[in-house]
């Protein structure tokens, strides 16, 4: 064996050592971290506090964006509606429904009733 070749083993095998040291380090100050973090959450209730309300805030901030249609997907919305609602007003006078009997029409649910019969302890 030449000592290239001895040198570049050595090199490779001091890598690997020192890359498993870090690893191990690495999970150990992690888990350091999040207990103190916890016992910091568990003790402090200013902390604990501000961490809810920064959660929330950030949470209720990405609703909000998804909630909020920009102009032109509100003018697409309503287009929608609006032929939607000619659709519906098309099958109501095909079918003879006026507005008042509309809403005197019983609303009939869309599932089946269950026929399955639970089998309960008497009270």
């Amino acid at each position: 064996m030449t000592f290239a070749k001895t040198y570049r083993e050595e090199r490779l095998i001091n890598r690997r050592s020192r890359a498993r040291t870090a690893r191990i380090l690495g999970r150990i100050i992690g888990f350091g971290l999040t207990a103190c973090l916890l016992v910091a959450l568990k003790t402090d209730p200013k902390l604990r506090a501000m961490v809810e309300d920064l959660a929330l805030a950030a949470v209720g901030g990405t609703v909000q964006e998804v909630q909020e249609p920009d102009d032109w997907q509100a003018d697409a919305i309503a287009e929608l509606e609006h032929e939607l609602g000619n659709q519906e007003a098309r099958r109501q006078d095909r079918l003879g429904i006026t507005g008042e009997a509309q809403q005197a029409l019983p609303v009939v649910g869309q599932m089946p009733v269950s026929r399955v019969k639970v089998n309960r302890g008497g009270s």
